[in-house]
């Protein structure tokens, strides 16, 4: 007998005999909840105790995960719901919520709301209720609708489907209750974001007065241009240091690495060894019978782009000089960052093929390159048609025409290229591959640049990031060639704005300027060099660095940008920090200055939508319970990198561990791409994130958990791009944010900013204990119960009061 047939004749014996309450509980709904819908003893506490106006009383069942929960309100077999209506829904009036049904829909109700509980069930084993008792969205309990199953039968065997697809485990973690009784999965659905009522307000960094003086200078040296400029600059600002920190005392974790995509051993330029090895390999393809391909892979802003550009006016410089003697190697470049998304690749690359030629003094050149590039052809004109002509001055004329025609084709350039591949190697460097996210196109840009480099013998460089050749090295394209691989290292980030600083150096001494301070006076400054220097000092080797490179989690790209930006905004007094570092020979910025700047952005107040560093405290799912889902499973990882035998954790243990205390597959699927995403994660091969990738936490991961969760100008901005739940917390933030704007008096305005802060902390804190208490009421790995803000409560509290004695000391008087 199945499990269905023996539910529901244990249903018939206890009818038949009159059974109580816990006989139906023990007989029929316990069957039902565990066997039928697939909860576990886990997920349920019964005769939980609640108590109002000094009466106490208890709830038959409580089912609740991390992410749902309803309750259950179980009647006796034999109890009177005769008045039961056999349809599927019935709005909750006073009519319907009349009789024994009625009072025990009202008592569970009451249970819900005592508790804060959203859904409730009421069944006496036959009939089963499911209805919304708790709605925060403005509609009345009359207003709702209960969904019904009128009979045992109806639930396990008529309406099988839609009663498992209601209230099975699977199905409430997913949101089923939410969509049915409500019509819709989401509860966060009113405005509690501070960002939207204080778009303009709060400490946010106005432009630095000082920085219109040195902007030129800055942008020139902190940003990716540099690899236009001279080859003599380009010497200077590149790194051959890459990044080797293993443990970070800091953060106290061990930092994992990618796992190696190579079938074999890459060259990697960055490791003094083999630092050569790229240039050997272009001279010696001279002598190769075939042409060389060779695949250049790096993380994003690793620095792919400045390294083919270093290769090519640096190193290699002296092989790939022009010559008027004769052939010569050629190294043409091509960048798919011009590459519109609509575009034809195979025209893209013979339009750039095209203007090289043009532009080239040996493939333009007739006598060298285009007369023997059509030899064969102009051969056979001679001695073919235009022999009739007889006149060689007429003949060529022919001649002439006949290659002008043959210049707007592609064939034309096939010609030109081949000849000059027999001649001396020449190199098509296709780079920047992967600008579109559409793997057709990328995969349309691989193929053609391989077909046209097989069909004319030119050598290959491909440039692209790691995660695009795993999401294509298995196809048949990449089969055309033997790939060379070079793996391109992150140079140490420090290292790099170390040599930044230095060419902003030179390019503002002896330069003059003036500016008006943050008090209104005016400062001449009779050599801009001195920002450089003073900047410089607030950068290396402080506290400001390390986060700016912890920030940028080995991308140079986003360290040369947060550091253009706070030299843009972070300097709140340029004034006042050059006369110190005049009286000093130093000065350091505040990090809270430089912090709040690159949280910011050119943006007045914090949204994840614009900001570099994503925010820890909102998994932005739009439910409530699942809003510390992002934090909980970074914090799970930076825990688990602590461990020195630590390398990474399977997806899949991910899954079992959140799905054990109530989360389904699409939220921790969705949370996982966000932690990739906001570089808080990596995945080990460089795939995209999926639930059976495996993930390791990065600096930034753990400078979040270890560091910045107790760090006040963090607080303070993310805050405003957390969603709220509760309305009296929300009150509360709200009516605090209009004081502080309100408030004048520094050292007052401060005070209120604090109270500000620790509300929002322990609203966090509060919301991420229902997770915490489920992960240890189910015994989970200790790695997943640990307490994030406890852990740091204590180092907030001593940032708190060190940012308010400053603030006495240096404003108190004036106050």
């Amino acid at each position: 007998m199945s499990v269905i047939a023996e539910i529901i004749q244990a249903h018939a014996n206890i009818a038949q005999a009159g059974a109580n309450e816990a006989e139906t509980r023990l007989k029929v709904i316990d069957r039902v909840l565990f066997e039928i819908l697939e909860w576990t003893h886990d997920d349920v506490s019964v005769e939980e105790r609640t108590s109002e106006d000094g009466t106490t009383t208890f709830v038959d069942y409580v089912v609740r995960t991390a992410g749902s929960s309803f309750v259950i309100e179980a009647k006796k077999v034999g109890a009177a719901f005769t008045a039961v209506p056999d349809v599927r829904r019935r709005r909750l009036t006073s009519s319907f919520v009349a009789g024994a049904h009625g009072d025990a829909i009202l008592q569970a109700r009451d249970y819900c709301r005592r508790k804060g509980i959203p859904f409730a069930v009421v069944t006496n084993g036959t009939a089963w209720i499911a209805f919304p008792a708790v709605r925060i969205d403005q509609v009345s309990f009359a207003d709702s609708s209960a969904v019904i199953f009128p009979s045992l039968e109806s639930a396990l065997r008529d309406d099988y489907a839609e009663f498992t697809h209601l209230l099975s485990r699977n199905e409430v973690i997913a949101g089923s209750l939410e969509a049915e009784l409500l019509g819709r999965t989401e509860d966060q659905i009113g405005g509690h974001r501070l960002n939207r009522f204080f778009t303009n307000r709060g400490p946010s960094g106005s432009r630095n007065p000082l920085y219109p003086l040195i902007e030129e200078a800055i942008v020139t040296a902190f940003t990716d241009s540099i690899v236009d400029t001279d080859p003599e600059l380009l010497e200077k600002c590149y790194v051959q240091t890459p990044e080797r920190i293993k443990f970070d005392r800091q953060i106290n974790m061990y930092i994992s690495k990618h796992q190696s995509v190579f079938g074999r051993q890459p060259i990697r330029p960055l490791q003094r060894k083999e630092s050569r090895a790229l240039k050997e390999t272009i001279e010696q393809s001279r002598i190769r019978a075939r042409p060389v391909a060779i695949l250049v892979l790096g993380t994003v802003g690793a620095g792919k782009t400045t390294f083919l550009h270093y290769t090519r006016q640096v190193s290699s410089a002296s092989y790939f000089k022009p010559s008027d003697a004769g052939p010569y190697p050629h190294w043409i470049y091509i960048d798919f960052r011009d590459f519109g998304p609509g575009g034809n690749v195979a025209e893209f690359l013979y339009e750039r093929l095209r203007a090289y030629a043009t532009e080239d003094r040996f493939l333009s050149n007739y006598e060298m390159c285009v007369r023997p590039g059509y030899i064969d052809q102009i051969r056979a004109l001679r001695e073919g048609p235009l022999k009739v002509l007889g006149d060689e001055e007429k003949i060529n004329e022919r001649i002439a025409d006949y290659l002008l025609a043959q210049s707007h084709t592609t064939a034309y350039v096939d010609r030109l290229l081949t000849y000059a591949a027999s001649k001396a190697p020449v190199f098509m460097v296709v780079d920047n591959v992967d600008q579109f996210e559409s793997a057709d196109q990328q995969s349309r840009i691989f193929s053609e640049s391989i077909a046209l480099a097989h069909k004319n013998r030119m050598n290959l460089v491909l440039s692209l990031r790691e995660a695009t050749f795993v999401r294509h090295r298995s196809s048949p394209t990449f089969d055309a060639f033997d790939f060379a691989p070079i793996a391109i290292d992150a140079p140490a980030v420090l290292a790099v704005l170390s040599k930044r600083f230095f060419l902003a150096n030179q390019l503002l001494k002896g330069k003059q300027g003036k500016f008006i301070a943050e008090n209104g006076a005016r400062v001449d400054v009779a050599d801009l060099s001195i920002v450089a220097d003073l900047i410089s000092s607030s950068v290396l080797g402080t506290s400001v660095g390390t986060t700016i490179d912890i920030l940028a989690t080995s991308d140079v790209r986003l360290a040369l940008r947060m550091t253009r930006e706070f030299l843009e905004s972070g300097y709140t007094n340029p004034g006042r920090a050059i006369s110190t570092y005049n009286a000093t020979g130093k000065y350091i910025l505040p990090r809270h200055e430089a912090l709040r700047s690159v949280l910011l952005g050119n943006h007045p107040v914090y949204s994840e939508e614009f900001s570099i560093v994503a925010n820890p405290f909102d998994a932005r799912l739009s439910r409530s319970n699942h809003q510390m889902l992002r934090l909980m499973i970074l914090t799970a990882l930076v825990t688990m990198s602590s461990r020195s035998d630590f390398r990474y954790v399977d997806g899949a243990d991910i899954t079992v561990a959140v799905k054990k205390i109530g989360f389904g597959d699409t939220a921790i699927k969705r949370v996982l791409e966000d932690l990739c995403a906001a570089r808080f994660t990596f995945t080990s091969a460089h795939g995209e994130p999926t639930l059976s990738s495996s993930f390791y936490p990065s600096r930034l991961g753990g400078l979040i958990v270890r560091n910045l969760m107790a760090d006040p100008t963090f607080l303070e901005a993310v805050m405003m791009d957390t969603f709220i739940a509760s309305d009296k917390e929300w009150d509360k933030l709200k009516a605090l944010s209009e004081d502080i704007d309100a408030e004048r008096n520094v050292v007052q305005r401060l005070i209120l900013r604090h109270e500000r802060i620790r509300l929002f902390y322990a609203a966090m804190h509060h919301q991420y204990s229902h997770v915490l208490d489920e992960a240890r009421r189910r015994a989970l790995p200790n790695d997943w119960c640990e307490d994030p803000f406890s852990n740091v409560a204590t180092q907030l509290q001593r940032n708190l009061q060190k940012a308010l004695s400053s603030a006495i000391r240096n404003y108190a008087k004036n106050a």
